[in-house]
C-alpha cells in the first residue's frame, strides 16, 4: 500500500517525505536503508495481495469503513463467512469489491514495483512522475461500479440469494481519475433497484454510505449521505 501526496506525484517527493519521517523516528539513514525499508514494503504488499490473504484484504476494507465512521471495534469481530458474504461484523453482511483502473492488475503492479526497487542502485533511480488524476463528477465516479455490481447481482440472482442481506462496500483505487467530492451525489437508482441492503464508497482518502435501507445496520443508517475525510489517504 502507498500513502497519498500531492495530486501532481513526483516519487522523489514521496522519497523526501519518507526519509524525514524515518530519520525522525530511527535516527540517520542512508540511501541502503531507505532502499531495504522500501523494498520491504514492496515485498509486504505483494504478500497482501496473495490468494492466500484475500479474506484479510475484505476485512481492512470493511476496517477502513469502520475508521471513516467512526466506529470502534475489535479484531475478533469480524469473522469470515460462507461468500457472499466476505465478512460478517456485528450484525453487517459486509460483501467486498475492488474498483481498478480499466487494464489495471494490482498484482501484476506490484510484482513490477518490487522488481525496480531490488534493482535500484540509489533512491534517485526510483524517481518517476505520475500524471496527475482527472478529477470527476460523483456522477460519474458511480459508474465506475456498475460493472461490478451488475455481475454480482446476476449471479447472487440466479443461484437464488436474497440481496435484501448484504451490505455492499466498494473500494476504489483509482490511479487516472478522482472524486471530487464537493459534485453533487445522484440518488443510485440503479443499485437501489438491484435490491441490496446498503452500499458503501471507500477511497484513499474518504469513505461515504451511499445508500441503507431501514432493516440495515445502524451505523450504516446513521452515516448515510456524508462524505467523511481520512486524515490519512492510503490506496493499494
Amino acid at each position: 500500500m502507498r500513502v497519498c501526496c500531492g495530486r501532481l506525484l513526483l516519487f522523489s517527493d514521496k522519497l523526501s517525505s519518507l526519509r524525514s519521517h524515518l530519520n525522525a523516528k530511527l535516527g540517520p539513514m542512508d540511501d541502503s536503508d531507505y532502499l531495504r525499508l522500501l523494498t520491504i514494503a514492496a515485498e509486504q504488499a505483494n504478500a497482501f495481495l496473495s490468494n492466500a490473504r484475500k479474506w484479510e484484504r475484505e476485512r481492512w476494507v470493511c476496517q477502513r469503513l469502520l475508521q471513516g465512521l467512526n466506529i470502534p471495534y475489535r479484531t475478533d469481530e469480524f469473522a469470515p463467512a460462507g461468500e457472499p458474504p466476505d465478512v460478517l461484523f456485528r450484525d453487517a453482511n459486509f460483501e467486498v469489491f475492488f474498483v481498478l483502473d480499466e487494464g489495471r492488475r494490482l498484482n501484476d503492479e506490484w510484482r513490477d514495483e518490487l522488481q525496480r526497487r531490488r534493482s535500484a542502485f540509489s533512491l534517485s533511480s526510483l524517481v518517476r512522475r505520475e500524471a496527475k488524476p482527472k478529477r470527476i463528477p460523483a456522477n460519474d465516479f458511480l459508474l465506475r461500479l456498475a460493472p461490478t455490481l451488475r455481475k454480482k447481482a446476476h449471479n447472487y440472482k440466479e443461484r437464488g440469494m436474497d440481496l435484501g442481506e448484504l451490505d455492499i462496500i466498494a473500494f476504489a483505487s483509482l490511479k487516472r481519475e478522482v472524486l471530487d467530492l464537493n459534485s453533487h451525489f445522484p440518488p443510485p437508482t440503479e443499485y437501489l433497484r438491484q435490491g441490496w441492503r446498503s452500499l458503501s464508497l471507500v477511497g484513499p482518502t474518504f469513505a461515504r454510505v451511499l445508500f441503507a435501507h431501514p432493516d440495515a445496520p445502524d451505523f450504516l443508517r446513521s452515516n448515510l449521505g456524508r462524505s467523511i475525510l481520512f486524515d490519512v489517504g492510503i490506496s493499494l
